[in-house]
């Protein structure tokens, strides 16, 4: 990898803030996975199609409040505050983990966000 482990984690929030659904899921590996509340596992081209439509934020943009990173993954926190498809406003709380490939892209991410469940 040529980027920091953080830099390809930043990246990715950049790509979502910047409504690149293309740039977004280039991101991650063909056989990338993405685990998120709400949906069952996507793997390859089913995270093009989840950003590309089946995503329900229509625009916003994450604070990154921590990066920790050991070695080829990675453990994000922070805020979102956006817009859904819906006009409804979003401010959530997040933690995403992330484990690169050695090309750089996304192997895994996992996703889970801030809110009373138990």
């Amino acid at each position: 990898m040529s980027a920091s482990t953080e830099e390809l984690a930043r990246r990715y929030y950049a790509t979502v803030d910047a409504g690149d659904p293309d740039a977004t899921a280039d991101l991650f590996a063909a056989d990338g996975s993405y685990d998120r509340p709400g949906y069952d596992t996507m793997v390859g081209e089913a995270i093009r199609s989840f950003y590309k439509g089946e995503r329900v934020i229509d625009s916003g943009a994450h604070t990154i409040a921590q990066v920790i990173v050991d070695g080829d993954r990675a453990a994000v926190h922070g805020t979102f505050d956006g817009v859904l498809k819906s006009g409804a406003e979003a401010h959530e709380g997040f933690a995403d983990f992330f484990q690169f490939d050695a090309d750089g892209l996304i192997a895994n991410r996992r996703s889970f966000f801030y809110r009373a469940a138990v």
